[in-house]
């Protein structure tokens, strides 16, 4: 694996503005962060950060029990087993990242995801070693989206797992009969060695009795434990308790939605806002594991989702205290909870989880919760290397290749042209505008003639730019072909790869793991998506 190319993406259209302006560290922004895309930050936040030896006991006893639930024995000398023994110490802290339970390890992305946390720890762990840093992934095991999750994406086919979710929380929905779908991902997969590696890791995860929350942790478990990461599953009565006070001020005082408002209020002004503030943040889940959002009632009560049940403020108070763990947190909400668990330093997410984490900071401070920094995680293209080779040969570079369909066009046009269209027009008007600059200095009436026939020009060639444009494709149409063809391989389905392409394609390809070599390259807060040829 090799860096070839990297792109800002300040100057691209890969990060929305907000997301843009943080990585440039806006001052319009410095109230909607603790601390800048950036290490230095983090020796503050290292001596600012409390979690006491009671949480931190809670949390470790957690995580064993889930993994023992879930069939996974740690070796006393294992990374994992030492990064868990190691957060019962009051200097270890945590650098998280999260996502839905997608099925097979998800695409590209999520696994930069995880790459970013580990290499930020990894880097921590050199820079400060009076202290330790552990990398951990948050599953979103309460997420009742399954349509979201339920599809893999192989070598131009879509695997899925067709079931009735019913509304579950997707970490409760049972294995039972997703044996079709991995015998389905085997068939794609081929025999080569990486290819057989990927299948008995997916049989090994998915082919137990369990349900998904299992599943996905036995797997990403199997893929990164030589890491040290560790996986949490917050689903649990314990852990929730912690949120109590968070889900009364919410849902029978519906703080969170006022504070947010008034923070959205100033955002919004300058940003196309990713989340909405909302009355109440929370879903409820009941005995069957259906999972439907509370919705606050004239009357001064509660609904459940568009269903006939309903509670009383007192009875939703009640259900608070004694039943906790069948609150879960929204989109607004789940941050905060994250970070009352963990002793969390950083969180790293994709360009749209950082911009609504940058929505939540009057929530955390309103909470009394430490907001951690942000990152951006590592973005990256898969490139082959014959791919690149035919890229060459036209004349253009990969990085070419990511931009918009019409700009591509643009820039291969006026390359073989020598200049654009829209630039000749231009030049043409300068030069008009000279003569009637000079036509002025000689006679006014003169000078009015020639600006009216530089406008008249003007909008001749406002209506035939497109005409030009049209006939010069035209003539470079079976080029022009090739070109687009060769973008889409970096855009399958027109999405970007890394959205759409899972890793076990790309080792599946190659016939090779590649998770080492990736996570050498990755550069935590460069601010740049990188180019890498296979």
């Amino acid at each position: 694996m090799e860096i070839v190319d990297q792109i800002v993406l300040e100057n691209s259209s890969f990060v929305p503005l907000i997301v843009k302006d943080y990585l440039q560290k806006d001052t319009y922004l410095k109230d909607f962060v603790s601390q800048w895309h950036e290490t230095n930050g983090l020796e503050k936040a290292i001596q600012n950060k409390v979690f006491d030896s009671s949480k931190r006991q809670l949390l470790v006893q957690h995580l064993r029990t889930q993994y023992q639930t879930a069939g996974i024995t740690l070796a006393e000398n294992s990374l994992v087993q030492t990064n868990l023994n190691a957060l019962l110490g009051l200097q270890t802290f945590t650098i998280t990242t999260g996502h839905q339970l997608s099925l097979f390890g998800g695409t590209l992305f999520m696994s930069y995801k995880i790459l970013s946390a580990i290499k930020l720890a990894l880097e921590l762990n050199n820079r400060f070693p009076q202290n330790q840093f552990v990398p951990v992934l948050w599953l979103a095991s309460e997420d009742h989206d399954f349509d979201e999750i339920k599809t893999s994406h192989l070598f131009g086919k879509n695997i899925t797992w067709t079931k009735d979710s019913e509304s579950m929380a997707t970490g409760k929905i049972s294995l039972q009969d997703i044996a079709e779908t991995v015998d389905a991902i085997g068939q794609l997969l081929g025999d080569k060695e990486q290819a057989s590696f990927w299948f008995n890791q997916i049989r090994e995860a998915y082919l137990r009795e369990g349900n998904l929350g299992e599943a996905t942790l036995r797997f990403y478990h199997q893929l990164f434990e030589a890491f040290g990461l560790l996986i949490l599953d917050p689903n649990a009565k314990e852990l929730k308790k912690a949120l109590i006070p968070v889900m009364k001020a919410d849902l029978l005082r519906q703080e969170t939605f006022a504070v947010q408002q008034v923070s959205d209020k100033v955002l919004e002004t300058r940003y196309k806002l990713q989340i909405n503030a909302r009355p109440c943040n929370f879903f409820y889940i009941d005995e069957r594991s259906v999972r439907k959002m509370i919705k606050k009632n004239d009357a001064g009560g509660f609904s459940w989702g568009d269903t006939d049940k309903h509670w009383s403020a007192q009875e939703m108070e009640d259900m608070i205290n004694q039943y906790p763990e069948r609150f879960s947190p929204n989109v607004n909400v789940r941050p905060v909870y994250q970070e009352m668990i963990l002793p969390n330093l950083a969180y790293f997410g994709g360009p749209a989880e950082v911009a609504y984490w940058l929505q939540l900071k009057s929530v955390f401070d309103h909470f009394q919760v430490t907001f951690p920094l942000v990152g951006l995680r590592y973005m990256n293209v898969i490139v082959p290397q014959n791919l690149q080779d035919k890229v060459v040969k036209l004349g253009l570079t990969l990085a070419d290749l990511l931009l918009s369909e019409s700009a591509l066009t643009e820039k291969y046009l006026k390359q073989v042209q020598g200049i654009s269209i829209s630039e000749k027009f231009e030049s043409i008007l300068n030069s008009m505008q000279d003569l009637v600059d000079n036509a002025k200095q000689l006679d006014v009436n003169l000078g009015k003639e020639m600006l009216e026939f530089k406008l008249q020009s003007k909008e001749f060639f406002k209506g035939k730019s497109g005409a030009f444009k049209k006939a010069a494709a035209l003539q470079e149409e079976a080029q022009l072909e090739k070109l687009l063809k060769l973008r889409a391989r970096l855009f399958p389905s027109g999405i970007l790869q890394e959205r759409i392409e899972t890793l076990m394609q790309q080792e599946a390809s190659l016939n090779k793991a590649i998770l080492e070599s990736l996570l050498q390259q990755v550069q935590v807060f460069s601010g740049k998506m990188d180019i890498t040829l296979s």
